[in-house]
Formats: C-alpha cells, sequence, structure tokens
C-alpha cells in the first residue's frame, strides 16, 4: 500500500458505482447490460517463518533425528547454524473487492458498443498480507468495438486469451469474421509488467519495472472452420518500445476435429522462437461408448514450463515430461455416475550429475470419482486422487453433498482429507478440513452466496508441532442490470 491516506473501499464503491451506472444509463435508443459484484473475505491461517538454531541447542536422538524445541529439523552434528521452519504467530485479514462490468450499445453508430469491466479492492483490517490487494483500483478491460458485416475493429484496454496464456495490452485489434475463415491482428501497450506484474520476487524482472520503460505486445491469429472441427495458429511478440531487447516471441497452433470410427481429436501445441524448441503440446482421442454412456479419452502430452527472458529463469533449460493418459466417465444409470482415471509420466534427462543414487525420472497419477443423486433435489460427489511424483507424494480425498432446498435456495457441504510428502509437506500429519457454501437467488437480478472453510492439521509421527491451518469465508453479492432484447430472462 502506497503512503499518504488509505483509499476506503465502502465510499470508493459508492462513487464508482453512481458514476458507473449514470455513464451507461441508457437514452433513447441505446441499450446497456452488465452485472456488479461485491465480496468480502475473512482469511485466518498460521504461516511458517524461517529460523536458524546453533548446533548446540540442537537435540540429537537415538535414532538420529534432530530436534529444536521438540520440532524435527533437518540438522547434523557437523554444522554450526541450522535452519528450519518454525510457526509464526497467526495472521488474519479481511478483505473487500467490488467488480463492474457492462457493454452498452446504440451510441450513435450501428455496430458501436463499449465494454468494461473495473474492480476496486481494500484491506479492512489485519496484519496477513495478501497478494495484489495493495492495488486499490484497476481498470481490467475498456475497449470501443464497432462491427460491421464480417469486421470488428476495437481500440482500448483489451485482454486475449489464448492457449499461449494471458495478454492484457491498450492498443487496437483487428478481426475478420468470413465463412470458414476468421483473422486477427492486434498491436499495444502490453500489461505484461503493469497490471500483471508478478509479485514472486523470483519471478520479477532481472531489472525494476519503471514507468518509462514499457513494452510492446504485437501479433496475430488465424483459423479455418468446418463442419466436423477448426484449426487456428497464433504467434504473439513482445519487445521493449525502445527495441532495445526482447522480451518473448511464441506460436501456438490448435486442432479440432472429428475422425472416422465416431473419434475426436483435440490437439494444440506452443513453441518458442528465440531458443527454437516445443513447449507444451497434448493430443487427445475420445470417443463415446455404450451408445452414449460412457465416454473414454486417451491423451499424450508434452509439458515445459515457459519463463519471459526478462527473468533469469528465461535463460535456463527445464527439463520436460511427457505423460500418457487414459480416462472413462460414465454412469451406471440415471442417478449415478463415476470417473476414472490413470497416467503414467517420464521426465527427461536433467543433464546434471548425481553422486549416491540417480534421480527418479518416473510419475504415476490416479483418479477415482463417484457421483450419486438419491433424489432430485440432493446429490453426492466423492472422489480420490493420488500423484507419485519424482519429488513429492500426495493423496487426497474429496467429498461433498449438494441439496435443493428451494428452487432459489442451494448448500454446498464439503470436506477434504490430503497428506503430501517432500514438496510443501505435511509430515507424517494429514491435513483435515471441510465447510459450508450457500447460494441465494433473491431475484432473476440478485444473487446471494457465502462460504466458509476450515482446515486443520491432523498432526503425525512426523509433523510434531508444526501447523498448517486455514480458516476461510466469503459474502458474495452480485446485481445484474440492464437487458438485452436478444436475450430472455430467466424466472426465479
Amino acid at each position: 500500500m502506497s503512503e499518504g491516506p488509505k483509499l476506503r473501499l465502502a465510499p470508493a464503491f459508492l462513487l464508482m458505482a453512481t458514476a458507473t451506472l449514470c455513464a451507461v444509463t441508457p437514452a433513447a435508443g441505446q441499450g446497456m447490460r452488465g452485472w456488479a459484484t461485491s465480496t468480502v473475505r475473512y482469511m485466518q491461517m498460521q504461516p511458517l517463518q524461517l529460523d536458524t538454531a546453533l548446533v548446540g541447542d540442537v537435540v540429537f536422538g537415538e535414532d538420529g533425528v534432530a530436534r529444536i524445541d521438540g520440532r524435527r529439523i533437518d540438522c547434523s552434528p557437523t554444522r554450526t547454524v541450522c535452519p528450519y521452519y518454525r510457526p509464526a504467530p497467526v495472521q488474519n485479514a479481511v478483505l473487500g473487492a467490488q467488480d463492474i462490468g457492462f457493454t452498452a450499445w446504440g451510441l450513435g453508430l450501428e455496430g458501436l458498443s463499449t465494454t468494461v469491466l473495473i474492480r476496486a479492492r481494500d484491506r479492512f483490517s489485519g496484519e496477513l498480507e495478501w497478494p495484489i490487494y495493495e492495488d486499490n483500483f484497476d481498470v481490467l478491460v475498456a475497449y470501443a468495438e464497432l462491427r460491421t458485416g464480417m469486421f470488428r475493429l476495437r481500440a482500448g484496454r483489451q485482454d486475449a486469451t489464448s492457449g499461449l496464456g494471458f495478454a492484457g495490452f491498450d492498443g487496437g485489434s483487428f478481426r475478420v469474421d468470413a465463412s470458414g475463415f476468421w483473422g486477427e491482428a492486434f498491436v499495444g501497450r502490453s500489461l505484461a509488467r503493469g497490471l500483471n506484474e508478478t509479485r514472486r520476487e523470483a519471478l520479477r524482472g532481472i531489472e525494476d519495472f519503471v514507468l518509462d520503460q514499457e513494452a510492446v505486445l504485437l501479433g496475430g491469429s488465424a483459423g479455418l472452420r468446418w463442419a466436423r472441427g477448426d484449426v487456428a495458429v497464433r504467434y504473439q511478440r513482445e519487445i521493449w518500445a525502445d527495441r532495445s531487447g526482447l522480451l518473448s516471441e511464441r506460436a501456438a497452433l490448435d486442432l479440432t476435429t472429428g475422425l472416422p470410427w465416431g473419434l475426436r481429436l483435440r490437439s494444440s501445441v506452443d513453441y518458442d522462437v528465440p531458443f527454437d524448441r516445443l513447449g507444451k503440446a497434448h493430443l487427445t482421442l475420445q470417443r463415446a461408448l455404450g451408445s452414449g454412456r460412457y465416454l473414454l479419452e486417451l491423451e499424450a502430452r508434452r509439458y515445459v514450463p515457459y519463463f519471459e527472458l526478462s527473468t533469469i529463469w528465461g535463460f535456463f533449460s527445464p527439463v520436460p515430461f511427457h505423460e500418457g493418459r487414459i480416462r472413462l466417465n460414465g454412469g451406471f444409470g440415471p442417478d449415478t455416475g463415476f470417473r476414472v482415471a490413470f497416467a503414467v509420466r517420464g521426465y527427461s534427462d536433467p543433464g546434471t550429475t548425481t553422486v549416491f543414487a540417480p534421480m527418479e525420472d518416473m510419475g504415476y497419477r490416479g483418479e477415482v470419482g463417484f457421483l450419486w443423486s438419491p433424489t432430485e433435489r440432493v446429490q453426492v460427489d466423492l472422489g480420490y486422487d493420488v500423484d507419485y511424483g519424482s519429488s513429492a507424494f500426495l493423496h487426497a480425498f474429496d467429498g461433498s453433498v449438494t441439496v435443493d432446498w428451494l428452487p432459489d435456495l442451494r448448500t454446498r457441504l464439503f470436506g477434504t482429507s490430503f497428506q503430501q510428502f517432500e514438496s510443501y509437506r505435511l509430515g507424517d500429519g494429514r491435513a483435515i478440513g471441510g465447510g459450508l457454501g450457500v447460494e441465494w437467488t433473491l431475484s432473476d437480478r440478485v444473487r446471494l452466496d457465502g462460504m466458509w472453510s476450515l482446515i486443520r492439521q491432523d498432526h503425525g509421527r512426523g509433523a510434531d508441532d508444526d501447523v498448517w491451518n486455514q480458516n476461510r469465508a466469503t459474502v458474495g453479492l452480485r446485481y445484474e442490470f440492464g437487458s438485452d432484447p436478444g436475450l430472455r430472462r430467466r424466472r426465479r
């Protein structure tokens, strides 16, 4: 949060909502449709804090396990100082956010409209630092659009979503939609180092971002459509505005089509141009079985992390893995359903030297789920997941019971239990928790929802006194305003 008087959320919300609604109140011949969402969140958790212990204060048991104040740590008698994590004091925060989004048309020119999405946020109380909430106000989307025939022109703040990720920019885009073909070109000031600047120190740019160090995003996409599928290609490049350096240059290809014997194919691949290497890719085959009661899915995929050249990680060569997965969804009748999946993955050679033992290069994933509706108003969902990799092991149980008490009132009672070793480990302990969610439709324009969850760590033999507890609650109110003559409003 910047220095000076702190922006309070409630007055800001009221002012922003009033100004927005006044600005888009339709005159004769005009139209408008939008929504406003108010959300308040409560977070409470006990984070871990890095600490050090002198080796003289460490107790080494007969089993060779090192402990400090009864807590297991990684230490040896040959060290002088041993780092470890200990529980920090319990912290909490009350956070608020207000979103307003709308589209207005009939602005004096046929085919002209404007779309806006703005967000305000604030920290009401508490000492827990939560990402992004130090930014009180953001204009996420704000552009004018002109449609005429097969052409579409946009100007303003846009958010282009594709297989290459999220790309926000202030600029213009031009799109052509013809029979069986479409194409788009875009250029503008990139928001990657502005709105979407990462808060993680390890992923920040090598140099601090300054206002005059702007970047330009440019690229385009094109595609073909036919009766049984479509194919699209996309290219985007990001450079410093003064052309002093390249930040990223990538391309992607996506294909969806029907095949003989009732098969459906979906595939995608992206390409890192500066390093001349393939990135993420997948190929999925689907086929309906048993008169449509079951869906069989076979998937082969490659995964490799991507980092921009503006970060130090962009100059490393991450190790990809290749995975094959089989998944089957179906139902035993109108009231029951199931899902089951199994996957095997293999990691590429990391190109490093190991001293005592070779690194594990295989991983396995499994998933089982069951869905049951004893009545029209009740739905039970149970699931179990297991993931065994080269550096971690996770297995988790999840379950929920959803009840429609009234046509406008729904509740969801859920529970979870998981255990994870190594990466973000819980040791021999297990996290156990659950919560309750409520959704109440007050009218065809107003909806109120809330959620409360509690997670507690069940201390095990290896967890000692370490804690990993969380307490969260959310209350949200959504209001829809305006109308679209082309859409019929739902009834309560």
